[in-house]
C-alpha cells in the first residue's frame, strides 16, 4: 500500500500526525500504521511520546515492541509480573538498554521483584518523573537499604506530583521524605502507623489528595494528635474499619476537605452527629460519598431503616448539600445494613440474584428503577445463590435498559442446583443486569451439579461471545472430576475467539491444540491442572510447538506467555531446565 492514495497526507506537518498518535497506544501505531508506507514509518520512529502499558501481549509481539521502540521515546513504563504477562519485567530487562530511558514521565511497577527494582532505578534517569507507582511482589532483605535510598531519591524530586505505593508498611516507614515534597497525590495500599502518615503530611504542604487502601483502624492509635492539615482537600478511605470517636479525630485534622469517600465497615452511621461534625469541623465540604456496611446485633426490619435514615432527611442533607442517602438489606441477611450515597461510590458490588430486599432511599429515585444510582460499578460479582423467584424474573425481563450499564468486569458464581432451561430465558435475564458488549474480563464458576451441565456452559458462552470487547476469559468448576472431563472437549471448542487471557481447566493435550486454534490472538493462557505428570506434559507440548514461551507452575496452574507458534503440532518429551522454583523457560 502506498501513500500516495492520499495526496495531501504527505504535506501534513508531523507534529499533526504525532497528535493523533497521542490517542493511540503503541502496539496500533509499531504493528498497524507503521508498516503502511515510508512515510508513516518515519512519523513512527521520530514520535516521542510513547506510552508503555501492556496488560494483554503476547510474549513474540513484545521482543518486536522493545526492538522497534527507540527507549528516548518512552515517555511512560508500565512493566508487570502477573498472571496476565509472567516474567515481562525480566524480559524488558534483557532485551532493553535502559539507560537509554532519558525522557521518563511516569513509571509503574507492578509485582516487581526488589532486585529488578534496583536494577532498573540504577539505570534510568529520574529526574523528569511526574508520576511513580509501585507494587513489590517479592522482596530482599539484603537490598533494602539500596531500595529505601532510591525510593528516598524519588521522593526528592522537584518535578514529581502522583505517588502511589504498595509494599511492606515498615519499608514505606523508612523512606527519607523531605522536607518540602512536591507531590499532590498519594496513594498508600498497605497500612503505615499514624505516626509515620503524620510525618508524611507534615513533609508534603502541597499535598491535596489522599488515598488510603488499608485499614484506618490501624493507623488510628493515639489519643494526642498533631496539628491540622489544612493542605488537604480530597480523602478517600477504602477498608474503613473504625470507630466513629477515632474517625472523627483524624477528619478533624483536615478542615479544608472538599471531598471525601469513606468505604468499609461500621458499627454505627449516625445521621444526625455526620451533620453536627461536618458543620463544625468540614466546613468547605462539598461532596461526601460512602460505602457502609453495618453488622447489627439483631436482624433488621423496615421499621429498623426508617429509625435509621430518618435523620438524613433533614434539610442539611436534603436542601443545603444536596446529599441523596440510601439504605437497605437484604432477607437472607437481615442483620447486616449497607448505608450509601447516592449514586453508589464503589467500582465494585456483590449482588445476590433472588434475594429479596429492604430500600429505603432519601431521594425519588429506586435503587432497581433508575441505573444512575449503578454507574459507578464496573465490577460486579453476580451469585445465584438461591432459586429466583417468578417476580424478579418478571421485574427483570420488564426492564428496558440493564441495571448495571457500565460494568466491564463480571464475575458469575452460580450455588444453586437452579437455572432456566430456556436459554432464550437466560440470556434475556443475564442481559437485563447487565451490556453484555461492555465486557472486558468474565470469570465464571459452578460449585454445584445440574441436570445439563452441557447446555448450561453452552449456553453462558453463547451469551459472553456477544462481547466484542471481552479480553479475559477465566473458567472454573469445583465439580469432581469425574463430572467435569466428558464436558472439556465441548467446552474448549466454544471459547470466544478474540480473547487475550484464558484461564480453563484441561485433562487432555489435544484441548491445547483446539484453544490455540480458535483464539489466534491469545497471549497467556492458565491451565487447572490438578495432576504433576501431565503438567510436565503440557510444558513440553509448548516446548515443541512454541518458541521463546514462559512458564509458571503456581499452586495447581501452569501459566504459559505464550511465544511465537511453530507452523507443525507433534510432542516432544525432552526435559526442561529449571530455572527457579516456579519458572520455566523455554
Amino acid at each position: 500500500m502506498s501513500c500516495n492514495i492520499i495526496p495531501s497526507i504527505d504535506i501534513l506537518p508531523v507534529e499533526i500526525l504525532h497528535r493523533i498518535f497521542d490517542n493511540l497506544d503503541a502496539q496500533t501505531i509499531l504493528f498497524s500504521i507503521r508498516p503502511v508506507c515510508r512515510l508513516f514509518r518515519a512519523v513512527a520512529n521520530t514520535y516521542d511520546r510513547y506510552v508503555f502499558d501492556f496488560k494483554f501481549i503476547s510474549k513474540s509481539n513484545f521482543h518486536l515492541l522493545c526492538r522497534l521502540i527507540n527507549p528516548q521515546n518512552i515517555i511512560s513504563l508500565t512493566l508487570r509480573d502477573n498472571e496476565y504477562t509472567p516474567d515481562q519485567i525480566a524480559l524488558f530487562i534483557s532485551l532493553v538498554r535502559l539507560r537509554q530511558l532519558t525522557r521518563l514521565h511516569s513509571i509503574t511497577f507492578l509485582g516487581i521483584e526488589e532486585f529488578q527494582l534496583n536494577m532498573i532505578l540504577k539505570r534510568i534517569d529520574l529526574n523528569l518523573l511526574i508520576s511513580f507507582s509501585l507494587n513489590i511482589r517479592k522482596y530482599d532483605d539484603r537490598r533494602k537499604k539500596t531500595t529505601l535510598s532510591f525510593l528516598s531519591s524519588i521522593m526528592a524530586q522537584s518535578n514529581l506530583r502522583k505517588v502511589e505505593l504498595n509494599m511492606k508498611s515498615n519499608r514505606i516507614s523508612n523512606i527519607s521524605w523531605p522536607l518540602k515534597c512536591g507531590i499532590t497525590c498519594l496513594t498508600i495500599d498497605e497500612h503505615i502507623p499514624f505516626d509515620d502518615l503524620c510525618r508524611i503530611l507534615s513533609c508534603s504542604p502541597q499535598l491535596h489528595t489522599l488515598i488510603l487502601r488499608q485499614n484506618l483502624s490501624i493507623m488510628i492509635n493515639k489519643i494526642i494528635l498533631p496539628s491540622s492539615f489544612s493542605q488537604l482537600t480530597s480523602l478517600t478511605v477504602e477498608q474503613l474499619n473504625v470507630t466513629i470517636d477515632k474517625l472523627e479525630s483524624f477528619l478533624s485534622l483536615t478542615p479544608s476537605l472538599i471531598y471525601l469517600k469513606l468505604i468499609g465497615d461500621g458499627s454505627v452511621f449516625d445521621g444526625k452527629r455526620w451533620e453536627q461534625f461536618i458543620q463544625i469541623n468540614l466546613s468547605h465540604l462539598d461532596t461526601f460519598e460512602f460505602f457502609i456496611s453495618i453488622e447489627m446485633l439483631t436482624n433488621q426490619t423496615r421499621e429498623d431503616l426508617e429509625l435509621l435514615i430518618e435523620p438524613f432527611r433533614s434539610p442539611f442533607w436534603i436542601e443545603y448539600k444536596k446529599w441523596f442517602i440510601a439504605c437497605e438489606f437484604s432477607m437472607n441477611r437481615p442483620n447486616r445494613i449497607q448505608v450509601y450515597s447516592i449514586p453508589i461510590c464503589k467500582s465494585f458490588l456483590h449482588y445476590e440474584l433472588g434475594s429479596e430486599k429492604f430500600f429505603l432511599s432519601t431521594s425519588s429515585m429506586s435503587l432497581y428503577h433508575d441505573p444512575p444510582i449503578l454507574n459507578n460499578i464496573k465490577e460486579i460479582n453476580l451469585s445465584w445463590e438461591m432459586p429466583i423467584s417468578n417476580a424478579f424474573t418478571q421485574e427483570a425481563f420488564k426492564r428496558t435498559s440493564p441495571l448495571f450499564p457500565k460494568v466491564t468486569k463480571l464475575h458469575i458464581g452460580i450455588t444453586m442446583n437452579y437455572i432456566g432451561k430456556n436459554p432464550r430465558a437466560l440470556k434475556k435475564f443475564l442481559t437485563s443486569i447487565i451490556d453484555v458488549s461492555q465486557l472486558v474480563e468474565v470469570k465464571l464458576e459452578i460449585y454445584c451439579l445440574f441436570d445439563d451441565k452441557k447446555t448450561l456452559w453452552f449456553h453462558m458462552m453463547t451469551i459472553i461471545k456477544q462481547s466484542h470487547n471481552l479480553s479475559s476469559l477465566i473458567i472454573h468448576s469445583c465439580l469432581p472430576k469425574y463430572e467435569l472431563y466428558p464436558f472439556l472437549d465441548n467446552l474448549c471448542s466454544v471459547i470466544p475467539r478474540q480473547i487475550r487471557h484464558l484461564q480453563i481447566p484441561i485433562n487432555k493435550l489435544d484441548q491445547i491444540k483446539i484453544i490455540l486454534e480458535r483464539c489466534q490472538d491469545l497471549s497467556v493462557v492458565q491451565f487447572e491442572i490438578t495432576r504433576s505428570k501431565f503438567s510436565e506434559e503440557v510444558i513440553q507440548w509448548f516446548t515443541q510447538n512454541t518458541i521463546d514461551s514462559t512458564f509458571r507452575r503456581r499452586e495447581r496452574y501452569n501459566t504459559i506467555w505464550i511465544g511465537k507458534k511453530t507452523n507443525e503440532i507433534s510432542i516432544n518429551h525432552k526435559r526442561i531446565k529449571l530455572i527457579d522454583d516456579n519458572q520455566f523457560s523455554f
